[in-house]
């Protein structure tokens, strides 16, 4: 059963490296998103996972830095609790990751003058040229006033 789930993750890591959902739109979309506009908190993660394939981390965590940042910690304190069988700590810790999952819907969803830095970013953002490759601005200091208009 293990070789069989290890076989899956491993296609679907490829499916998504060899066609990143970034880039082609047969991927499924959030409900949530789709109908009220609101962030879920696991929008983007297709396409963090996608780039995390890809060996992109930056954009990976810019995607769903819940998943990408938390989810390997998440993972760790799993394995060592299954490991030590503390069966009376599991309420505490669940408590505690639907907590931290409905704030982080919550702050990825506040408005600013932009949007949140939670937020993925949409396919209009994420093609916008990057700071330090625009080659026209070579003065000093330039790119810092570029980068203060520049979302994430």
């Amino acid at each position: 059963m293990g070789a069989l789930l290890l076989l899956l993750f491993i296609a679907a890591v490829l499916l998504l490296r060899r066609y990143d959902p970034a880039e082609y739109s047969f991927y499924p979309k959030c409900t949530l998103y789709q109908t009220t506009g609101l962030h879920c908190p696991g929008c983007g993660a297709t396409r963090a996972v996608g780039a995390l394939a890809a060996g992109r981390l930056l954009d990976a965590i810019r995607y769903n830095p819940l998943l990408i940042l938390g989810g390997p910690i998440i993972a760790v304190i799993i394995a060592l609790k299954v490991k030590q069988e503390e069966e009376a700590s599991w309420t505490l810790f669940s408590i505690c990751i639907v907590a931290i999952v409905i704030t982080f819907a919550i702050a990825r969803n506040v408005p600013s003058p932009t949007r949140s830095i939670l937020a993925p970013p949409t396919k209009a953002q994420s093609e916008k040229p990057s700071a330090f490759k625009n080659s026209t601005s070579r003065k000093p200091g330039a790119f810092l006033i570029h980068t203060a208009h520049t979302e994430w």
